[in-house]
């Protein structure tokens, strides 16, 4: 059975077609994955709206239950856990807070810092959420056996390895 063409397999033909002299075949990866990002995007924000929850909100709330009990953290350390600048983790953390999920109180080992901690309405919310979350994910990769999704876990590691060094 042959596979049938997809839009990127259509744009890639059209850039042969109108400038024969260019290498188009990155898109063939790069467009599928920009592709693929938007489905997941899409499925990830539907999932994440039963919750009230944005996917930076989420990133905190399931950084926060990975780090294990007592389920809290610096500012600092969740901002090297969901890599974003401090000022767009403050509004993250301030929103949480408003919703209840999340406390502030003071760092007793920093004068100057605050410790983060998931409430237990956080904690059954994220426990909720993430369970959600990687059905969705999960959902997402239903064409690909395991082997198929360990060989392409493998070649995007290796692409992103070569663009965080």
């Amino acid at each position: 059975m042959l596979e049938q063409p997809d839009q990127i397999d259509r744009i890639v033909a059209l850039w042969k077609e109108v400038r024969p002299d260019l290498d188009p075949s990155s898109t063939e990866v790069i467009g599928r994955i920009v592709r693929m990002e938007y489905f997941i995007t899409r499925r990830v924000l539907q999932d994440l709206a039963r919750h009230n929850l944005n996917v930076g909100e989420f990133d905190v709330l399931a950084a926060l239950r990975r780090g294990g009990e007592p389920y809290q953290l610096s500012p600092n350390q969740l901002q090297g856990m969901v890599l974003i600048s401090s000022g767009a983790l403050t509004n993250r953390i301030n929103r949480l807070e408003e919703a209840g999920l999340v406390t502030r109180s003071p760092d007793p080992d920093d004068r100057r810092g605050v410790i983060v901690t998931l409430t237990p309405k956080g904690f059954s919310v994220i426990e909720d959420a993430v369970v959600h979350h990687l059905a969705a994910e999960s959902e997402l990769m239903d064409n690909l056996d395991a082997g198929e999704r360990v060989l392409l876990a493998g070649l995007l590691k290796k692409l992103l390895q070569s663009q965080e060094d």
